[in-house]
């Protein structure tokens, strides 16, 4: 008699991977079936891509607070411009992603890469909050801009390597305030190049020098 608990095809919409204790450990979905953005057991970000194009995975650290994942899709515009794209990330601990690959396409353009991110030691649960009651507080606007740009320090990419739009291969490499410090660079016409950057984006020294 065969294995009754073996199937050669299921068609799903959406799958959960659970533990003995029925807690998600791993969701794949379709794009009707985008799950919430959970951290301790509550949605953080409701309504979180519901609208983007895209299915995937996503990963659930021993807390049960999404940790990362993998999600993909294209669409097609009623002009017929495609947009296409996929990204895999892992998260910190409580926090947003720190290592990314991802992969964008748009009107003809593409961009491809990996990055990695700097995450401020506050939970992110708690930044979401703050986020909120900022933004609606009675303070204007150039003190909202303020106590957001305070409140967000510490997120800053660090670095990345791979194409951009422009046909440039590159690898950045950024301070901990996010500013380019180094750039190494091969064209789209094949020329190298490697700039040293200060902290407000001025080339202090370039291979070859520049003119």
């Amino acid at each position: 008699m065969g294995d009754q608990n073996r199937f050669d095809e299921i068609n799903v919409e959406k799958l959960n991977i659970v533990n003995e204790n029925n807690d998600i450990k791993m969701t794949l979905f379709i794009q009707e079936k985008i799950p919430p953005l959970l951290m301790n057991g509550e949605d953080v970000l409701p309504g979180h891509r519901q609208n983007e194009p895209i299915s995937g995975i996503m990963f659930y650290n021993g807390k049960g607070d999404e940790c990362g994942g993998l999600i993909y899709g294209s669409e097609e515009d009623e002009d017929g411009n495609l947009y296409a794209g996929a990204s895999l990330t892992f998260d910190e601990y409580e926090q947003d992603q720190v290592v990314q690959m991802q992969f964008t396409e748009h009107k003809g353009q593409s961009q491809y890469g990996f990055s990695i991110y700097d995450r401020p030691d506050q939970p992110l649960t708690e930044i979401i909050e703050e986020d909120k009651k900022i933004r609606e507080s009675n303070l204007t606007e150039e003190e909202k801009n303020q106590k957001l740009n305070e409140l967000f320090q510490g997120n800053a990419t660090r670095a990345f390597m791979g194409k951009d739009s422009n046909g440039d291969v590159s690898v950045r490499l950024h301070d901990s305030k996010g500013q380019p410090r180094i750039r190494m660079v091969v064209d789209a016409n094949d020329v190298p190049r490697m700039e040293f950057l200060n902290e407000v984006g001025e080339v202090t020294y370039s291979l070859p020098p520049q003119e």
